[in-house]
């Protein structure tokens, strides 16, 4: 096996015990060992993938686990999760935006050059 399906399969170990409510994190691996960083990204793209997939798994710094609706502390991490992400969509999308602005500006600047040479040139 290769050292990115070792990690792989040790996240899914990791992530097979995730469970319901804040009192049952699983914590993320030791990123002070090493090798641990493979798996942590392993572990943070399945529970990404899980999330895309109807899954519900969050982690506001304490471990992940899947919030229980209802629980108060578990309510209101789960508000402090999707603010984050909401917070990093508006950011992205401004970002893009901008993105989009400066380079239909540049499109448009070099569209004008173009028409001056051609005026030069023919003028």
């Amino acid at each position: 096996m290769s050292k990115q399906t070792d990690a792989r399969e040790i996240a899914r170990g990791y992530f097979n015990r995730i469970t319901s409510g804040h009192k049952n994190t699983v914590s993320r691996p030791d990123l002070n060992l090493p090798g641990n960083e493979s798996i942590d990204r392993q572990l943070r793209i399945l529970v990404e993938e899980a999330n895309h997939n109807g899954d519900c798994i969050i982690n506001v710094g304490n471990g992940y686990y899947r919030p229980i609706p209802g629980d108060p502390v578990d309510e209101l991490e789960f508000k402090e999760y999707t603010s984050k992400d909401d917070s990093r969509a508006g950011k992205l999308w401004d970002k893009i935006y901008s993105m989009k602005t400066t380079f239909s500006n540049w499109r448009k600047e070099g569209q004008h050059g173009e028409e001056k040479q051609r005026e030069r040139k023919t003028g």
